[in-house]
């Protein structure tokens, strides 16, 4: 069976599997919420939206939700005689398609849902309500979380993001029920400056995706290149669904420029689709990238075009092991993977 679309279903002994609406949904006394891009976006797919399965940015991190959820569960301290369950959706990568699918998490506070009616052994349907979401956790990218941090405020949802780094989501006028465990992006392009200070660069060209994450995250190193005597080449921006030409035709703009440094607020898809650019303009080593922190440490963008990225420099915020994680994936991983792909597979799991 192929990988799309494709959602897990953990701990098939308390959880449902909504297939219409591709949700994965633990029962428990505390219902949290999960919003993770598991699937690549398809330009233009209206009727198809989701495309390949992201291992590090969507089932890595549903794999780290779902193991603190097991964690807290088993403890006897933590919260005792009370389980916590989830109602984890599937972003796409997409922020419309997110906002839609976001609508789970408040439907219960709305009106009735035809899965809250079980029927057993030809009997008449019982009324058995899905619990409300008490908070949400995402979403990863900024402008997702923006969309579904409307949504969640009008009902006073708490939400906290693993990844959204938008100075945006900092305005506590219009996102009070948001917060974050990343810095915002003014930082990192604060740091970006300073690194290129040391490195005696003086003319840079700088690249940002369309929307709040990079075009704020530009302004800032701009804003901050100007104090410190950094002039701008050129600045590029990669729209919605940009095309393989539209890329080609921003490494051609690049290269009219002396300026071999760019600067890049990117997310990893368009990234790596940037550096696949390179390879056709036969101008791989050329280029001198410095990333934002959608690139990191993320072997995604560079995979299988290692030679593109060579001397890269890429920020990532500061973060630190938590013990026990590597065993938990390795276990589902070995005792359950999903077809044609490293991303580990949780006991008892329903593809679709």
């Amino acid at each position: 069976m192929g990988l799309l679309p494709l959602l897990l279903l953990l701990a098939a002994a308390h959880a449902d599997l909504d297939a219409e609406r591709k949700l994965i949904r633990i029962r428990g006394d505390i219902i949290l919420g999960g919003i993770f891009p598991m699937h690549e976006q398809v330009p233009g797919r209206s009727d198809m939206p989701c495309g390949a399965v992201k291992e590090e940015k969507g089932m890595q991190r549903l794999e780290a939700m779902l193991y603190a959820i097991d964690e807290i569960n088993a403890s006897p301290d933590l919260l005792p005689n009370v389980t916590l369950g989830a109602l984890v959706i599937d972003s796409c990568s997409s922020d419309t398609y997110a906002l839609e699918q976001s609508m789970e998490f408040v439907r219960s506070y709305m009106n009735q849902d035809m899965s809250e009616y079980k029927c057993e052994s030809g009997k008449p349907p019982v009324y058995v309500p899905h619990k409300p979401v008490t908070a949400v956790i995402g979403a990863s990218f900024s402008v997702v979380s923006i969309m579904v941090a409307n949504i969640l405020r009008l009902f006073k949802i708490p939400q906290v993001s693993y990844a959204s780094t938008s100075t945006e989501l900092s305005d506590k006028s219009r996102f009070e029920y948001f917060s974050r465990v990343v810095p915002p992006d003014n930082f990192q392009a604060q740091t970006m400056v300073e690194i290129i200070k040391e490195l005696g660069w003086k003319y840079v060209s700088t690249v940002a995706v369309e929307g709040d994450y990079g075009e704020r995250g530009i302004a800032s190193f701009i804003s901050y290149s100007a104090d410190a005597g950094i002039c701008i080449a050129v600045t590029e921006k990669i729209l919605r669904n940009s095309k393989t030409e539209d890329f080609d035709r921003i490494i051609e703009r690049l290269l009219q420029k002396t300026a071999r440094a760019v600067v890049l607020f990117v997310d990893e898809d368009n990234t790596r689709k940037l550096l696949q650019a390179t390879i056709r303009a036969n101008k791989t080593g050329h280029f001198l990238w410095i990333g934002s922190d959608s690139w990191g440490a993320k072997v995604h963008p560079v995979r299988d075009q290692e030679f593109a990225a060579e001397g890269a420099i890429t920020i990532l915020p500061h973060r630190n092991a938590i013990q026990g994680t590597k065993s938990y994936i390795y276990i589902r991983t070995q005792t359950g993977r999903s077809p044609g792909s490293n991303t580990s597979i949780t006991r008892n799991t329903t593809i679709y």
